[in-house]
């Protein structure tokens, strides 16, 4: 055999000349050519006539003499490299010497298989071990040759090897590489690319037979033992980490539990170490790490049929795996360690966080709520706001936004953006999806809820830079979402600064949510709308220039048709239907004449004018009734005078501070308990705006009564408004707190007085009462006059009798107002300090006296409030 070992040996040193050369082949090298295939001849003939004995005798000594020969002329100048092992494979192949050896290696292999296969498999492991790498080749042809039993034996092989160092107490730590077992790590590396699906069932068969009853101390061995191959090979590590995790089904983990306490003979002789590995292999899978997180998770739940030691192990391994994590997320800024594990776990944060949305469990919650912090600490600010963003947007109830804040804390100590770049994405997101809109909103609600109470601002001082888009959910038709929205706005307040676009939108959205508010029948749920809407108006109304723009959205909203019926409007009449539109639209005239011209035209009759069809479209049709009761009418108008007199308040400006603050929580400290006189005079021109067509005759002095006659079409503009719009009567009385800025609406006044005055003149009814709706109107005339100062007693307390006399003497008495008005100019009185006692000169109290003494019978009782009785008896 020494003898031979020279002969291939001389033949391949002669091949390598050849290539370091580029010589051609002589005589020489084709008489060692010559001796090689007679030396085959006569290997082969012993291996034929004698399988049994020569086999394994020639197997073992052609790979060892091939290991040999690969490192020897592994250094020469025509020889690739170990690491490229294609080229390496067709070199030698292409040689006749080693041809020949890896043939007659082959040869000695097939009458092996079947009878002791081990010894081939454990040649090749001991000679892979001395001279791996440069004898990876042939074990990479041979394996190619026998895929199936190349792969089985050689792990059984390394099993067996694991074991017997186990029996001499040799411990090693994980990641450890034992000769025969890298050469097994090495094997299985060279048959992967074509051979992977056999090494995938040769691992799992493997792994199943360790499961069986009765098994022997080397099968006992097998999970650890392929733990040990996972730590030092990626590629079994990733079948581990897929194909073995689904089949860790809670029958196959029991089992493991009950043979945990037999590995005792292991290298890896304690439990603590064999937990260390698992968890090492973990972070290390790049494949597979989702499957093995969704394998732990449900496995430390109590309620499934693992059993209690398998259950107390998966927490332990997951303690373990989120300590090496932290470990890691907080130490690879320094030391740019990758982390395998949450590299894998990247494509899979929308299934984490949906996870995490639908636990059950708080202890999951918290696993997975740390995995989640860890993943967007090791990716960057744009992935943990993606997490952040994912999370507020679908989450539901106050739970899972406590794991929100304990994520977004844990990622602060790195990265202090996310959690409101997330907020902010989730905004800019959520347009258009009705469920996700309610569900943020309420979550940043709950968010701003626990900020207050911790008294902090970072969050509500952020979100008021996204106050444009809060306001545009005010406008929402769904009232989960716009109470959502008032009620963030309650607590973010509005920045002392605002832009001019930005002031405008938060005005008009804020009024169109209080006019929408008052639609609400539910009153408990209407009074938590406008207590959140009143308090959000308060915070506007701070910022300067902001009043008059509020007062202006609420006085115009309320005579829009779609705000004005809960305030007491009747809804308008429906219109006529498409068809007879379409019908009246159509009609021609001339078809028209020509109906009328088939009849006989008489002379000077009507028949011989020109037909000039037909005017309107026809009978209106009945006002439908109102959908609010007395009552809620009588309530809403009292909301929406709170909201005005709220945003009239006299507020006290701070000029040397002009800095961002809170004004939702100054709003005590700025705020007088009365209206200013500006802003009740803006009230007083907003009114007179919407009630008159025009601007003319809008002068402050009454003009002679008989003026009036040239104002009809006017003053009945004015009475209708004041009629389909009962609110502004509420305004007008509302404005009677300021003299000076009821005088502004003096026109309204003359307008309304002028109408009532022509009424009740022409009316042919006996008594007032006959004629409600202008008895009222005259009523509040005068209440509103007298509260204003605009008239002095006893003419402010006229109304208190209109329901007890005739139309002519309500008449009679209210030109005595008009002749007052018109002899006392409210322009000159402005200036004039006002007299609380002014006595009104008797030249307009005597209809007033004569009317009650036409009717002391019934009126009797209320003389003496008009009139003080001493004084009657001194003028007699």
């Amino acid at each position: 055999m020494e003898h031979l070992c020279s002969v291939f040996d001389e033949a391949v040193n002669v091949f390598v000349l050849q290539l370091e050369t580029n010589a051609t082949t002589t005589a020489a090298d084709s008489t060692l050519d010559e001796v090689i295939k007679d030396i085959y001849g006569v290997l082969m003939s012993f291996v034929l006539s004698n399988p049994d004995a020569w086999a394994p005798i020639i197997f073992s000594w052609s790979v060892e003499l091939l290991g040999q020969l690969g490192s020897k002329y592994s250094e020469r100048k025509g020889v690739p490299d170990a690491s490229r092992l294609k080229e390496l494979l067709q070199i030698w192949m292409s040689c006749t010497a080693t041809r020949t050896l890896i043939d007659v290696a082959a040869k000695c292999i097939s009458p092996m298989i079947s009878r002791d296969p081990d010894v081939c498999v454990g040649a090749l492991l001991d000679t892979s071990a001395k001279h791996s790498p440069h004898f990876d080749w042939v074990v990479a042809h041979i394996g190619s040759s026998f895929p199936t039993m190349m792969i089985t034996r050689v792990l059984y092989c390394g099993l067996k090897d694991f074991c017997s160092r186990a029996d001499g107490q040799a411990e090693f730590r994980a990641g450890e590489k034992l000769p025969k077992i890298a050469s097994v790590v090495g094997i299985l590396g060279h048959l992967v690319a074509m051979h992977s699906s056999d090494i995938r069932h040769a691992l799992l068969t493997l792994f199943q037979e360790s499961l069986a009853e009765n098994i022997d101390d080397h099968r006992l061995a097998t999970v650890p033992y392929l733990l040990h191959l996972a730590s030092l090979s990626p590629m079994l590590l990733r079948v581990i980490a897929t194909d073995f995790v689904q089949a860790l089904t809670p029958d196959v983990l029991n089992r493991l539990a009950s043979q945990a306490e037999k590995w005792q003979f292991s290298p890896l002789q304690d439990l603590d170490s064999l937990l260390s590995l698992v968890v090492h292999l973990i972070i290390m899978s790049t494949d597979g790490a989702m499957s093995i997180l969704q394998f732990l998770l449900p496995s430390v739940d109590t309620t499934t049929d693992i059993c209690d030691k398998v259950t107390k192990c998966c927490k332990i391994i997951l303690d373990m795996l989120m300590m090496d994590l932290q470990r890691m997320v907080f130490t690879q800024e320094t030391l740019h360690t990758e982390i395998p594990f949450l590299d894998s776990l990247h494509s899979h944060q929308e299934a984490l966080c949906n996870d995490l949305l639908t636990s059950r469990t708080q202890e999951r919650s918290l696993w997975l709520g740390r995995v989640l912090a860890f993943l967007g600490l090791y990716a960057g600010e744009k992935t943990a706001a993606d997490l952040l963003c994912e999370i507020i947007s679908f989450a539901e109830g106050r739970e899972l936004m406590l794991h929100f804040q304990s994520i977004s804390v844990e990622m602060e100590t790195q990265l202090p953006g996310a959690a409101h770049r997330a907020i902010s994405q989730a905004i800019t997101n959520m347009h258009g999806n009705h469920q996700v809109s309610v569900k943020l909103l309420s979550n940043i609600f709950v968010l701003l809820q626990w900020e207050k109470q911790a008294k902090d601002n970072r969050l509500s001082s952020f979100l008021r830079r996204h106050i444009s888009a809060f306001c545009c959910y005010l406008h929402s038709v769904d009232r989960k979402i716009s109470f959502a929205a008032i009620s963030c706005l309650h607590i973010i307040g509005v920045p002392h600064v605002l832009p001019i676009a930005t002031m405008m939108k938060v005005c008009s959205s804020v009024s169109a949510y209080f006019f929408s508010a008052l639609h609400i029948k539910d009153m408990n749920e209407k009074l938590s709308a406008v207590r959140m809407c009143k308090s959000f108006v308060e915070s506007v109304s701070e910022v300067p220039d902001t009043q008059h723009m509020l007062l202006y959205n609420f006085i115009h909203g309320c005579i829009k048709q779609e705000n004005a019926e809960p305030l007491g409007t009747q809804p308008q009449p429906p219109s006529v239907g498409a068809s007879r539109v379409k019908q009246t639209t159509t009609t021609l005239l001339l078809e028209e004449n020509a109906k009328h011209g088939m009849g006989v035209t008489l002379p000077q009759s009507h028949s011989s004018v020109f037909h000039a069809g037909v005017v309107g479209r026809g009978v209106q049709k009945p006002q439908r009734p109102s959908r609010f009761r007395l009552n809620e009418v009588v309530t809403n108008q009292q909301m929406f005078m709170d909201i005005v007199y709220t945003c009239s308040l006299y507020r006290l400006s701070d000029e040397s501070d002009s800095m961002e603050l809170d004004v939702g929580m100054e709003t005590e400290q700025t705020m007088s308990a009365e209206p200013s006189s500006v802003a009740l005079q803006a009230v007083a021109h907003m009114l007179v705006e919407i009630a008159t067509p025009d601007n003319l005759y809008n002068q402050l002095d009454w003009p002679e009564e008989a003026f009036a006659r040239y104002t009809v079409e006017r003053d009945l503009e004015i009475t209708k408004k004041f009629t389909e719009y009962p609110i502004l009567w509420e305004i007008l009385e509302f404005l009677a707190r300021e003299r000076v800025a009821l005088c502004q609406c003096s026109v309204l006044f003359r307008g309304v007085l002028a109408t009532m005055l022509v009424y009740w003149e022409s009316c042919r009814t006996t008594s007032t009462t006959a004629s409600p709706r202008q008895l009222q109107a005259s009523c509040r005339l005068i209440e509103i006059m007298g509260q204003g100062k605009l008239l002095p007693a006893p003419l402010s307390c006229m109304s208190d009798i209109f329901p007890s006399l005739t139309s002519y003497e309500t008449h009679v008495l209210l030109r005595d107002v008009w002749r007052y008005e018109h002899e006392n100019p409210l322009g000159q009185a402005l200036g004039q300090a006002l007299v609380e006692q002014a006595v009104c000169p008797r030249r307009y109290t005597e209809t007033l006296r004569a009317v009650l003494h036409q009717n002391v019978a019934r009126l009797s009782h209320v003389y003496t409030s008009f009139f003080a009785v001493d004084e009657e008896q001194e003028e007699s």
